[in-house]
């Protein structure tokens, strides 16, 4: 099955506050996103479900992936936020497409969570530096909780 592992676009802090859950895309952020989801949905137009990050950048990453792509379900997740353990996502991720049956899944998530998650996915790739709004592709096999890392996607690639 695939697996499309997303960083959130470009993010800012809000004005007088310091919360990592509150930051917001930045314009450039938004537009960052909005390229890679094209590169995305020239691939899969729909997609079985997406797995999102309670964040706010990552919501609004979402919101900017659903302009574009379709998909069957959406699913909120505490567990994909940036100080989550790659091993229990990956365990957690397994059981929900084993479950489901999904053959597509796009998770949104951060820095550092996404990095880790493509190298538990597979070892041979040491934890790649993700670009804002970057996508890993990862073929997954949810048996054997074991992927194969095939690339990573950025929005300057995509843009030409």
């Amino acid at each position: 099955m695939k697996l499309y592992i997303m960083r959130h676009g470009e993010a800012h802090y809000p004005k007088g506050s310091y919360s990592d859950r509150e930051r917001r895309l930045t314009p450039e952020g938004e537009r960052e996103v909005l390229t890679t989801t094209r590169w995305l949905t020239d691939l899969h137009r729909e997609v079985d479900c997406v797995f999102v990050s309670p964040y706010l950048r990552a919501q609004q990453t979402a919101t900017v992936l659903f302009t574009e792509l379709k998909t069957k379900h959406r699913e909120d997740c505490d567990a994909i936020t940036p100080d989550g353990h790659a091993a229990a996502v990956v365990s957690w991720l397994a059981a929900e497409i084993e479950t489901h049956g999904y053959e597509s899944v796009v998770l949104v998530s951060h820095m550092p969570l996404v990095s880790y998650l493509v190298h538990e996915l597979d070892a041979s790739v040491q934890p790649p530096i993700f670009p804002t709004a970057g996508i890993a592709v990862i073929e997954f096999s949810p048996e054997t909780l074991t992927g194969k890392f095939q690339q990573l996607m950025i929005a300057e690639k995509c843009a030409g």
